[in-house]
């Protein structure tokens, strides 16, 4: 009987550190800022986007030439609007 609860007790260390590693690993990855954004890679646009599920409209003033997705809204990549 005492040798059961010896191994439920390094069980229970062992299981506490593995959550313990994991929360501050999380934290320190929500802490740390993005990386700076390059002011050569913003360039000025003049955009607008419609979202297909709820209707909602956004307008880009400026965007990353890196990064030519749509923006993303209700989990779904908003369309372009073109207008005169």
């Amino acid at each position: 009987m005492t040798g059961n609860i010896f191994i439920d007790v390094i069980l229970a260390v062992v299981l506490g550190l593995l959550i313990w590693r994991v929360s501050i690993f999380f934290i320190a990855m929500l802490a740390t800022p993005p990386p700076e954004v390059d002011p050569e890679d913003v360039v000025a646009v003049d955009q607008d986007y419609r979202c297909t599920v709820c209707g909602a409209e956004l307008t880009m003033r400026v965007v990353n030439v890196r990064e030519d997705n749509a923006p993303r809204h209700c989990r779904e990549e908003m369309v372009p609007v073109w207008r005169p």
